[in-house]
């Protein structure tokens, strides 16, 4: 069974019983199964100040640590004034900063504004919606929820009183669930990590040495740059012609050959990634069978998250043995 998707509840009002808060906690009673939504609090947020970007509070970590480690956000929020409250956009502050490092970016995002007037908070709804824009927040738009006369929706308890209230609360969740799932994926969230990538890679180079070119074939890119710098010192560029170059290289392999990666550092970044490390084979050469050739290449390969994939783009192998 697949994880559930973890959901930050971000409430707009400090209040202890806040009509946003009791919603909040409705919401996470309704939610499906492949949801884990749980508040994250904002009240112990000091105001936003660029001078404590370099050693920021405690309370600031704590909270950006909380939203990174979700997978969607959904904000919850009364009006104040025809937008949201200040500790709202001091919050969206302090998650979106400093600059280049925000939390929020590229995460599903939704959005129920509440109020016990007639408007259903329309306008704090709206004035969320337009910082998402800069913010790159794939936001949900429909359903809409705008929940106006909430006092007499609510118990003492803070619970929904009637059934339709429910069911509107329900079917929100639901489809805010099938919305993180269709946001993330466009957004790339599903992609392979790069360290799965990593595990299949010493099969794949085994298969090579043993002249099977079609596993690497899987996994090089067919898009421009590309580049392929051969233990031998001559250097192929282009995406059809460096595959073309590993399909010969493979054919000059025999079966029977051995390889194994030493790895000595790896990285993902966004949509690019690297390995570099040693390749330790031996390789019998279809040229010459039954003899083995013993090989220690230092290997470096560049990735690049392409077509649904983790795909090569360069390598660069030097011999350090010759025989």
């Amino acid at each position: 069974m697949p994880q559930p998707r973890k959901v930050a509840l971000i409430v707009g009002s400090l209040r202890a019983r806040s009509y946003s808060r009791q919603i909040a906690n409705a919401l996470i009673n309704v939610a499906p199964a492949t949801l884990s939504c749980r508040i994250v609090e904002i009240g112990e947020l000091t105001l936003y100040n660029q001078d404590l970007d370099d050693a920021p509070p405690a309370a600031w970590t704590t909270f950006r640590t909380a939203v990174k480690d979700s997978d969607a956000v959904l904000f919850v929020t009364p009006e104040y004034n025809r937008s949201i409250p200040g500790v709202l956009k001091n919050a969206l502050d302090i998650a979106s900063r400093p600059g280049g490092q925000s939390v929020l970016k590229g995460l599903p995002a939704g959005v129920v504004s509440v109020t016990p007037f007639k408007l259903g908070a329309f306008g704090a709804n709206h004035a969320l919606r337009q910082t998402f824009v800069f913010l790159n927040m794939p936001v949900m738009q429909q359903p809409e929820a705008y929940i106006s006369d909430v006092g007499s929706l609510l118990d003492e308890a803070g619970r929904p009183k009637d059934g339709k209230t429910s069911e509107f609360l329900a079917q929100f969740m639901s489809a805010f669930a099938d919305w993180i799932e269709t946001a993330g994926k466009r957004d790339g969230r599903d992609r392979e990590p790069f360290a799965a990538l990593m595990d299949r890679r010493p099969d794949i180079a085994a298969a090579y040495v043993d002249g099977e070119f079609t596993p690497l074939e899987g996994i090089l890119t067919r898009r421009d740059p590309a580049t392929f710098f051969s233990p031998r010192g001559d250097a192929t560029q282009g995406a059809q012609t460096v595959a073309k170059r590993y399909k010969e290289d493979a054919r000059s392999f025999a079966p029977k050959g051995e390889s194994r990666l030493e790895v000595l550092q790896t990285r993902a970044s966004g949509d690019l990634a690297f390995w570099t490390g040693y390749q330790h084979a031996r390789v019998h050469m279809a040229a010459k069978p039954g003899e083995a050739v013993p090989m220690t290449i230092r290997v470096t390969e560049i990735f690049r998250y392409e077509d649904g994939g983790w795909k090569l783009v360069h390598r660069h192998g030097d011999p350090q043995n010759r025989t």
